[in-house]
């Protein structure tokens, strides 16, 4: 199993050292440490040119494609960040914009996410929270979270965080292997944001040429996911009163 983690960290610290902790404890898993400080990997300069035309057209040429590609290879991707501010790091919020495109044109459903945020008190929540939206947006099923707190380093501290990981990356693993060809698990917010995308892309083909060509041979519940026709009427319920409110001034 290959599994992606991706860390927001500006240095090898507390977040680096429980992940290294997944890739010592696991030495079966095929367990990837991404710091996204070594990645090459621009500031987003909001040009837009990713959404409205397609990533491909973007005009930084750096590893972002390396790393999404990464991405769709791994059977799960973890993602990451210290917190700073009470939320993500400026390496994480700077990865979220360079792949922000995939909010419109998401493609990993039937693919599972964990969730990690260390600090020393407050704020990991919050941190978690952020990455879950963006995470669940892009396709992604949440399989866990964990909130580690390092304030003294001491054994006790560290055998407790220790053990809240490995019980959030066992049922991360676990989830993995069950999903196991099954259709993608699909919630009611992500059909919603699915079909907006979908339905404005109808609406301004000329603008967003690049969502209206990913969107115009596909049906309305992606990656062949199973939903239960009242959640089907109640996003479709939703889209329209979105969408209307969305185009209204435009």
């Amino acid at each position: 199993m290959k599994i992606l983690s991706i860390c927001g960290s500006p240095k090898k610290g507390n977040t680096y050292s429980s992940l290294n902790f997944i890739k010592e404890k696991y030495p079966d898993i095929d367990f990837k440490i991404l710091m996204l400080k070594e990645a090459d990997l621009k500031p987003c300069i909001g040009c837009y040119v990713c959404v409205k035309l397609g990533e491909d057209k973007c005009p930084l040429k750096d590893d972002r494609e390396k790393i999404v590609k990464e991405m769709l290879d791994a059977d799960g991707v973890l993602f990451a960040s210290p917190v700073y501010t009470m939320q993500i790091t400026s390496l994480m919020k700077n990865f979220f914009e360079r792949v922000g495109y995939i909010d419109h044109r998401p493609c990993f459903y039937g693919k599972y996410a964990m969730l990690m945020a260390v600090c020393a008190g407050f704020g990991a929540k919050e941190t978690n929270e952020y990455m879950d939206g963006m995470c669940s947006i892009f396709g992604f099923s949440i399989a866990s979270k964990v909130e580690i707190k390092v304030a003294s380093k001491s054994e006790n501290e560290t055998e407790y965080n220790n053990n809240l990981t490995s019980e959030a990356f066992d049922s991360f693993i676990s989830k993995i292997k069950e999903s196991e060809g099954q259709p993608p698990a699909i919630s009611l917010t992500q059909l919603i944001y699915y079909n907006v995308f979908r339905t404005l892309s109808q609406m301004q083909k000329d603008m967003y040429k690049a969502d209206y060509k990913f969107y115009k041979d596909k049906t309305d519940v992606p990656g062949g996911a199973k939903v239960n026709p009242f959640k089907k009427m109640f996003a479709n319920y939703m889209v329209g009163k979105i969408t209307k409110n969305m185009m209204k001034n435009r």
